[in-house]
């Protein structure tokens, strides 16, 4: 008995040495993290580290790439993607400082924002048919990127998204792009021919600033900067600025804090005044909007001297703070189109200041309700034909109990009975 317990002892720790020797070595080596055909990361071997990595394959039938998964993998020289994969997530490879290519895969869908940043060896990327956005700081400071495919079905350029690729030179942007986001190409210094399409809606502010570009792009006679159809900025040198006949699309914040401007004439066909466009032009007085204008910005002409504004029929929507602190504004017409009036757009002038409130202290222009003066009143009664409730017309109001909404309204915008507790 004795004997055979002695043998058991011995097979006993025979197998824990075994189990513990196959578990070292399972785990000399790096291994790849992946649930529910998510792949989730990299997780350190005892002798191998996520630093020492070289070349990664990934396993067929990963259909995501999660956020970090490959982050500071400082050594990695290749990866291998399959097909499968449909989404790179959040900031996946950054900093993989000798990833020098990569290949991506013809159905992947999504490449989320800081994927490749900072991979500072990239030289070329090409973007599969399935992108239809870059979001934010993809590619950021790629510097080694010399050439960019874009995918055809390509919308939209996220902020940031190739800042700091010192070596980009050309870029042929595809006729399917409709909007560059803020800073997208920002200090890519040697950065001089762009192909802006001729379907672009919005571009943000300094969107090409620090580019050879803009450096040795000429302006006009009224100190303006184009690229295409796009007013990238005015330099701030006439009283007078008219905007040329082929533009489409004026940058976010072209013309901001321009304290010479006093009077803009826009052409017809300009789709959109962007964002912060005209805000701390002081002396700014009289702008002249032809029809076609569809959208009116953020902060548009925040802290101008406008007086008198005409909108054209064909505005649809209206930015948080568009005409914010115009003192002295007394009068702007809003056309019967409008879909979209955001908060702050009439704050401090002379336009509210003097509009008439109702019983109910309502303020309306034509059949918008812009404002409410909070005068204690508990129930309050939309008048008739009023089609749109403003962004965060009632925000605050703590006396309103009831409130009747006649069938005329159609839209109702953002925030409307904000923190309205009773």
């Amino acid at each position: 008995m004795f004997k055979i317990k002695k043998i058991h002892k011995y097979i006993l720790i025979g197998f824990f040495i075994i189990v513990a020797v196959l578990w070292t070595v399972a785990n000399l080596k790096c291994r790849v993290i992946i649930k529910n055909d998510i792949l989730l990361g990299i997780k350190d071997g005892i002798i191998e580290k996520r630093a020492d990595i070289k070349i990664i394959e990934i396993p067929n039938g990963v259909t995501a790439i999660s956020f970090f998964a490959f982050k500071d993998c400082s050594n990695l020289e290749s990866v291998e993607i399959p097909g499968s994969v449909r989404s790179i997530g959040v900031c996946a490879f950054y900093n993989c400082v000798k990833l020098s290519s990569i290949s991506l895969p013809e159905q992947l869908e999504t490449i989320e924002t800081g994927a490749f940043s900072n991979c500072v060896l990239l030289q070329e990327i090409e973007l599969p048919e399935g992108i239809k956005s870059i979001e934010a700081n993809v590619f950021l400071g790629c510097h080694s990127l010399k050439k960019i495919t874009f995918s055809d079905k390509l919308s939209e350029i996220g902020g940031s998204a190739f800042a700091n690729c010192e070596n980009l030179k050309s870029i042929d942007l595809p006729n399917s792009l409709e909007r560059i986001d803020a800073l997208a190409f920002a200090a890519c210094s040697n950065l001089s021919a762009v192909k802006m399409p001729e379907g672009i809606r919005s571009v943000g502010e300094d969107a090409f600033a620090g580019t050879a570009l803009i450096n040795n792009t000429k302006s006009d006679e009224y100190g303006s900067v184009y690229l295409g159809k796009v007013l990238l900025y005015n330099k701030g040198i006439s009283k007078f600025v008219k905007i040329k006949e082929s533009s489409k699309v004026i940058a976010n914040a072209a013309f901001i804090n321009n304290s010479v401007i006093e009077e803009v004439d826009f052409p017809e066909g300009i789709l959109e005044i962007g964002d912060r466009c005209f805000e701390n032009c002081v002396s700014l007085e009289k702008v002249n909007i032809s029809e076609g204008l569809e959208r009116i910005g953020n902060d548009t002409f925040k802290n101008s001297k406008l007086k008198k504004v005409k909108l054209p029929e064909s505005i649809v929507t209206i930015g948080y703070g568009a005409f914010n602190n115009c003192k002295e504004l007394e009068y702007i017409n809003l056309p019967h189109r409008i879909e979209s009036i955001a908060a702050y757009n009439f704050e401090n002038t002379l336009y509210l200041k003097n509009m008439k409130t109702d019983e109910f202290g309502c303020k309306y222009a034509d059949n918008i309700l812009l404002d409410v003066v909070d005068n204690g009143v508990k129930k309050i009664k939309i008048k008739d034909g009023t089609r749109v409730i403003a962004a965060e017309t009632f925000a605050n109001n703590k006396d309103i109990e009831e409130i009747f909404i006649p069938k005329s309204v159609e839209i109702i915008l953002s925030q409307a009975f904000f923190l309205c507790s009773n």
